[in-house]
C-alpha cells in the first residue's frame, strides 16, 4: 500500500498522466503528504484532489514518479503475476514458438523500469529504477513462479540507474547460466552472451527488420556496419549474397560473429572486420569500393536531447558514405535506435545524405521495433527503433 503517502499535481498538469503517460516529472509536482521515501509508494491526485493512480516515487530522479497502476492495487506478489501473466499471453499472440524474445517491455507493458528478455531456459532481466529495484524479490518471486526459468542474469548496468541513484553491476541472479547460451533465431543458431554482452545479450528488437537484408542480398557484394554478433550477415549470406563484409569495433562481439557464421555453415562468404566503422566506411569510400546492399545498424548516436544536433550530424554523414558506397540500383538499410531521433527527424537526416551523396533513393519500406517490444500510444519514449529500406536510383 502507500499507506496514506500523497503526491499531488500542480494545476494543468495532469494531461499526460491522463491520456495514458506512466511518467511524472519533478517540476509538475505541487507538494508530498506523509513524506514517502526513495523508491516507496505513492498515491497521484490532480490539483482538484481526483485519484490517478499509483507509483514508485523517487526524489533524485528528474522523473520523480512512475505510475504502476491506475486503480487502487495492491503492489504485491499477485499483482506482478498478473502483470507477467499478461505480458507473456501478448508475446503468445505475436511472436508464437520463438524462444529468444522480449517478455516485458518496461512501460508498455504497466511494468515502468523493468525489462526482461528470454533467451531459450534463461531470462536476462534489467532493472532499470529504484522502484522495480527496491522490489526485485517479488520480481525474482514472480519470475519464478509465471516463467520458472533455469536460471537468469540482472542486467543493473544500464547508465540509467546512475539518474535514480543506483550502482551499475551485473551477474547471475539465480540458477545456473552458462557462458553462452545458444538460441534459435529466425532459423540461425547463434549464442548469447547473458552474463558480458550488449544490452541482453542479443538486439532482440531486429528480429523481424533482419530479414529485410536476406530479401535484397541475392548475388549482392554486401557491407554490413556495426555487425555486432553478425545476424545481419547471416541473413544476407541466407539470401544468397556473394560474399559480406562485417565490421564492428569490439574484438569479443567478432570472435562471437564468427563462430555465429561457422555453426550457420556460411563462414565461407562472410569475412569480419576490426576496425571504427566511421573509418572504415570513409577508407571503403576513398578506395572505390562498391556494394549492392550496405547495412547500417549503429548503435545510439544521440543519448540525450542535448546531443541531438551532434548524434545527427553522425547518422547524417555514416548514411552519406553509406549511400555513395551504393553501386547502382543497390540497396541501403538504415538504422537508429535513438528514440530523440523522432522519424521525421530521421527522415530529414536522409534526404541531407542523399543530397550530399548526389544520388536519389526510392524509400521501399520503413518499419520499427518488432511486436515483442511493443509501442505504447501515449509514450513516444517506446517507439525508438526506425529501420528503412532506400534503393539508390
Amino acid at each position: 500500500m502507500a499507506h496514506g503517502q500523497r503526491l499531488v499535481l500542480k494545476k494543468n498538469q495532469d494531461r499526460r498522466v491522463r491520456v495514458g503517460h506512466p511518467w511524472i516529472f519533478s517540476n509538475e509536482v505541487a507538494g508530498l503528504e506523509g513524506e514517502p521515501a526513495d523508491g516507496d509508494l505513492v498515491d497521484v491526485f490532480d490539483a482538484r484532489g481526483a485519484f490517478l493512480g499509483r507509483g514508485y516515487y523517487n526524489h533524485r530522479s528528474l522523473i520523480c514518479a512512475r505510475l504502476l497502476t491506475r486503480g487502487r492495487d495492491e503492489i504485491d506478489l499477485d499483482f506482478f503475476v498478473r502483470r507477467l501473466e499478461r505480458a507473456i499471453e501478448y508475446r503468445r499472440t505475436v511472436a508464437p514458438g520463438v524462444e529468444a524474445l522480449r517478455l516485458v517491455h518496461s512501460e508498455a507493458d504497466q511494468l515502468p523500469g523493468l525489462v526482461v528478455d528470454r533467451y531459450g531456459d534463461y531470462l536476462s532481466v534489467q532493472l532499470l529504477t529504484l522502484g522495480m529495484d527496491a522490489r526485485a524479490e517479488l520480481i525474482r518471486q514472480a519470475l519464478e513462479r509465471v516463467v520458472e526459468p533455469r536460471g537468469a542474469v540482472r542486467v543493473a548496468d544500464s547508465p540509467l540507474r546512475r539518474l535514480e541513484g543506483l550502482t551499475l553491476e551485473r551477474g547471475i541472479w539465480w540458477g545456473d547460466v552458462p557462458e553462452r547460451v545458444e538460441v534459435l533465431m529466425e532459423g540461425f543458431a547463434v549464442e548469447a552472451d547473458l552474463a558480458h554482452g550488449q544490452k541482453t545479450g542479443l538486439f532482440l528488437d531486429q528480429r523481424e527488420n533482419r530479414w529485410l537484408a536476406e530479401t535484397r542480398a541475392g548475388d549482392q557484394r554486401v557491407l554490413d556496419l556495426f555487425c555486432y554478433q553478425g545476424e545481419w550477415a547471416l541473413h544476407a549470406a541466407r539470401g544468397g549474397a556473394v560474399e559480406v563484409l562485417a565490421v564492428d569495433g569490439s574484438a569479443a562481439a567478432l570472435d562471437a560473429a564468427k563462430r555465429n557464421a561457422e555453426r550457420n555453415d556460411v563462414a565461407d562468404r562472410v569475412s569480419f572486420r576490426q576496425g571504427d566503422c566511421f573509418d572504415v566506411v570513409r577508407e571503403l569510400e576513398r578506395t572505390g569500393e562498391r556494394f549492392g546492399l550496405v547495412i547500417l545498424d549503429p548503435p545510439a548516436l544521440i543519448k540525450s536531447k542535448s546531443h541531438i544536433a551532434a548524434g545527427a550530424r553522425g547518422y547524417r554523414e555514416l548514411n552519406r558514405a553509406a549511400m555513395t558506397l551504393l553501386s547502382e540500383g543497390g540497396t541501403l538499410i538504415t538504422c537508429t535506435c535513438s528514440h530523440q531521433l523522432e522519424d521525421e527527424l530521421f527522415r530529414q537526416v536522409l534526404r541531407e545524405a542523399a543530397r550530399a551523396a548526389k544520388r536519389p533513393f526510392r524509400v521501399l519500406s520503413w518499419s520499427g521495433e518488432a511486436p515483442d517490444h511493443p509501442q505504447l500510444l501515449a509514450v513516444p519514449e517506446t517507439h525508438y527503433l526506425k529501420c528503412t529500406v532506400l534503393q539508390a536510383v
